[in-house]
Formats: C-alpha cells, sequence, structure tokens
C-alpha cells in the first residue's frame, strides 16, 4: 500500500494530511465520506445484510422557535421551552462521534434561538470527525451568529415557504458553507415551489430540498392539504424545467415521482427505508425519522445503538 492511500473499517474514521474520511457500511452499500472535501462514494457491491448504524442523526436541539407555523409537524412556538443542556449537547455529538455515522443535521424547533448552538456546531467540527449540517427559518440568525459558523459547518438549509422570505436568503450568500433550499409541497402549491425556485437560481443558489406536507404537529388539522398525485404531476414538470439545479426530494416524495411516468435517476435512493437515519428530539427520544409518531425515550447517548437495532429489527415495545 503506498503512503498516501489509508485502509478503512466500517465506521472508522481516518485522520490524512488533507483529508477526514470515514466509511459506513449499509444494506444500500459501502458509503465513503471526505467532510472536508464534501465527496461522498457509494459502492453498492460491498453492501451489508443489515443496518448496523445510520447514515445521519437529526438532532432537535430546541423546541423553541421565533415563528409559529400552522404547518410546523414539531409544533414548535416561542413559548416551547424544552431544549438541550449545551454540555449535554457536547456529549451526544461525542459518542454519535464514536458510534461512527457520518454526521449530524442540527435543527429545532429554529436552531439558532438555542443559547449554545454556535458552540454547539464549532465544537463538532472541531472536536470530531462528524459532517455538520444546519436547517434554520433564515429569519433567527444573527450576523454574529452566522459570521461565527463559518468554516464550521458543511451546509446551512434555510427553510423557505413563500416568495417573500426569498430576500432572507441574501444574507447566507457567500459565506463559508454550502447554502442549500427546503422547499415543501402542499395541495395546490407547486406552482409555488416552481416559483420559488426560480427566485431562488436567480441569485445564484441551486441546491434544494423537498419535503412533503405530512398532517402532524400543528398540521395534524390539515390532512386535506397533504400533496396529491396531480401536486406530485406538477413538481415532476418543475424538476424536468430546472434542470441545471440540484433538487432532491424526500423519499416519501421519490417513491411518488417513480409511478408519476416520468422518468428520474434517483441518486442515491430513491425511497424510504428505516434505518438511513434516525431523529433526536429535544426531549431525549428516538425516532426513525423526524416526521415519526415513533418515539423510544432514553437517558444516556450509549442507549441509543440498542434502541436503534430494536427499532430497525421491528422489535420494540
Amino acid at each position: 500500500m503506498s503512503e498516501n492511500k489509508a485502509q478503512t473499517r466500517p465506521g472508522q474514521q481516518v485522520n490524512h494530511p488533507q483529508l477526514r474520511i470515514r466509511t459506513v457500511r449499509t444494506p444500500d452499500g459501502l458509503f465513503v465520506h471526505s467532510r472536508n472535501s464534501g465527496l461522498c462514494v457509494l459502492d453498492p457491491v460491498a453492501a451489508s445484510k443489515c443496518w448496523l448504524r445510520p447514515l445521519y442523526a437529526q438532532v432537535a436541539v430546541t423546541e423553541r422557535c421565533n415563528q409559529h407555523c400552522w404547518w410546523c409537524y414539531t409544533s414548535s412556538s416561542p413559548s416551547r421551552s424544552t431544549e438541550w443542556d449545551t454540555g449535554e449537547l457536547k456529549e451526544l455529538v461525542r459518542f454519535l462521534d464514536s458510534w461512527g455515522i457520518l454526521g449530524v443535521a442540527y435543527g429545532g424547533g429554529e436552531p439558532f434561538v438555542h443559547p449554545g448552538i454556535v458552540e454547539v456546531i464549532r465544537y463538532t467540527w472541531e472536536n470530531t470527525g462528524l459532517d455538520v449540517s444546519v436547517t434554520t427559518n433564515g429569519y433567527a440568525p444573527t450576523e454574529e451568529q452566522l459570521d461565527s459558523i463559518e468554516g464550521y459547518a458543511s451546509e446551512v438549509r434555510v427553510s423557505v415557504r413563500r416568495p417573500e422570505d426569498c430576500a432572507v436568503l441574501r444574507r447566507f450568500i457567500g459565506r463559508r458553507f454550502d447554502l442549500g433550499v427546503n422547499l415543501l409541497l402542499m395541495r395546490g402549491s407547486a406552482h409555488v415551489t416552481d416559483e420559488l425556485i426560480d427566485r431562488c437560481t436567480e441569485v445564484g443558489i441551486d441546491d434544494f430540498l423537498v419535503n412533503s406536507f405530512v398532517a402532524a404537529g400543528r398540521g395534524a388539522q390539515h390532512r386535506h392539504l397533504e400533496p396529491g398525485e396531480e401536486d406530485v404531476a406538477a413538481l415532476c414538470r418543475a424538476v424536468d424545467r430546472h434542470r441545471t439545479a440540484t433538487i432532491k426530494v424526500s423519499g416519501r416524495l421519490a417513491a411518488r415521482m417513480k409511478t408519476s411516468g416520468h422518468r428520474y435517476r434517483f441518486v442515491p435512493f430513491s425511497g424510504e427505508v428505516r434505518g438511513r437515519i434516525i431523529a433526536i428530539t429535544a426531549d431525549k427520544r428516538v425516532k426513525p425519522s423526524s416526521l415519526s409518531q415513533e418515539a423510544y425515550p432514553f437517558d444516556r447517548p450509549e442507549e441509543i445503538p440498542e434502541i436503534y437495532a430494536r427499532m430497525v429489527s421491528g422489535n420494540v415495545q
């Protein structure tokens, strides 16, 4: 073996003068990820028989939010008070790092209302090999917070719901992290999604994640607004129209788009699979995803792998 290569075991972090590489073996294949370069390679031949760990953990650092949106699946609001202690968050990310997953995605609530969020983001980047992503509504972060996380997060994603919200994106452009926009498809709203993509691409943003509205949390009374087949078809037309943009969709939407008659190549996933991710709530529960109603409490981070194994196998009570 030459000196500039490193052999890895699945889940092992490798330090290299230029690269920090981590591998995770899954039933989808072997993922090889370099946090510094952002390169992620999937070798489907080296697949495992079962899920031993997720790829990512979605961590809700708080239930508080500076807004009170009717569609919020976590029912976040300014009056909510449940949130992680900063020291306990650091303990959590140290454990997740030792578990060997690829990264963490900080959310909420609104993560930038948490008093320790900048400290936690910088700590995660400096003291672990975890990739770091943060999702925000765009209105909460201060200029000081955004300045302080530059170079300590791979990606910041801004959730945009209305055309007038696009103005907030200018605060995030040109900083030392990748910028993406999260969109929400509701019944009858595909034309808004199309317009938002147009407005974002005009200012140089070309990374989008489209989620499907799910009647949960504060939005539980609005099941009639979950997207129908005509909305999925309209989204397909919007995707076709924006060929130069990178448009990602949730596993739920990918499964529906596969049957729409349009021919897409979904990379790397084309549907939802239990075990790819976990969600960790602000009140210390583990869920199969942030939208799931299943939730299993824990006291210490070391309990998470056992909960995950039972969750993936279906042997949960």
